[in-house]
């Protein structure tokens, strides 16, 4: 048994055991759905006859029960199979889908080289070990966990079972794609405010070396709750214009009546955000940007909601 399929197994295994789930059939979407993506990989459009043989049938353990929120229902999990259509270094691509009242909602999406699902401390979690370029500080092989938190409706940072609770952000559990002009998708549901944000930092700059255009534009990501709401906060990444640095650091945005946000830090240039994620509200850590040879203290931000902001 290979080390993807020993993994297979052990997702199935976790499956069962993290929460009771009746066996069923995956509906039919899912069926769709996995072959579609199984046989688009082979197409060749200049030479449509040139391709493998056409799958008909899921192969084994790619579609798998879970129960993801606790309300008995089958949620599913596609384990895409281990090849170079889903796999690359940072692992293999898992796909997580939660039942709701219309049908199902994609939660999770994205390469990770390990995964497992169980409960701990009453919340059903999943945990992932992921490339080593999402660790930061942290020794490589690293592991993040997430819960399912209902008041959010998403899965929600939590410390790993390797006792690591200060995380950087790793990337997003849903990878949105590009459009066909190449340019990054944001997330649906990132507010109008900081959609505008990262629309105005748009631009297509010249690759280096000639030879083509690239785009360029700010980093938009959703944080753990910051100011004790239960929802999900958000960080701007600011743009590196095509010729010069960016003049500010990351800004901090907060969520509030209905759909609003608003800015709650504005870090200087050169530093980036980690989150401690042991107690919530989370804690920010902002690590100034510092040369290699200094230690430089990170400063923690905590909700002051007097003020409305997040200060040291």
């Amino acid at each position: 048994m290979n080390r993807w399929a020993g993994l297979a197994a052990g997702l199935m295994l976790a499956a069962t055991t993290a929460a009771p789930v009746m066996a069923q059939e995956p509906p039919e979407g899912f069926v769709w759905y996995v072959l579609r993506e199984l046989n688009d990989f082979g197409f060749d459009i200049e030479d449509p006859t040139n391709r493998p043989g056409f799958i008909t049938a899921i192969p084994a353990g790619v579609l798998v029960p879970v129960d993801l929120n606790g309300d008995a229902r089958s949620d599913w999990m596609i384990a895409w199979p281990d090849s170079a259509q889903f796999c690359g270094t940072g692992g293999c691509r898992r796909s997580l889908y939660v039942a709701t009242d219309d049908g199902f909602r994609r939660v999770f999406d994205r390469q990770v080289l390990e995964m497992s699902i169980g409960r701990v401390e009453g919340e059903i979690r999943i945990e992932a070990q992921v490339h080593h370029l999402e660790c930061g500080d942290r020794p490589e092989g690293c592991l993040y966990a997430w819960a399912w938190t209902p008041s959010m409706q998403a899965f929600d940072e939590r410390p790993a079972r390797d006792g690591w609770s200060r995380i950087p952000l790793a990337a997003p559990l849903i990878d949105s794609g590009e459009d066909d002009e190449g340019r990054p998708l944001l997330p649906d549901n990132v507010p109008d405010a900081l959609y505008a944000e990262v629309e105005a930092t748009r631009s297509a700059c010249p690759a280096p070396g000639g030879g083509g255009w690239y785009w360029n534009q700010a980093e938009v990501r959703d944080t753990p709750d910051l100011n004790g709401d239960d929802r999900r906060d958000w960080l701007i990444y600011p743009v590196v214009t095509c010729t010069a640095p960016p003049e500010r650091g990351f800004g901090l945005w907060v969520t509030g009546q209905g759909d609003s946000v608003a800015l709650a830090y504005q870090a200087p240039p050169g530093g980036r955000a980690e989150f401690e994620v042991s107690h919530r509200p989370a804690t920010v850590m902002v690590v100034p940007g510092c040369p290699t040879d200094e230690s430089c203290p990170a400063v923690p931000l905590q909700w002051n909601a007097a003020e409305g902001r997040l200060v040291d």
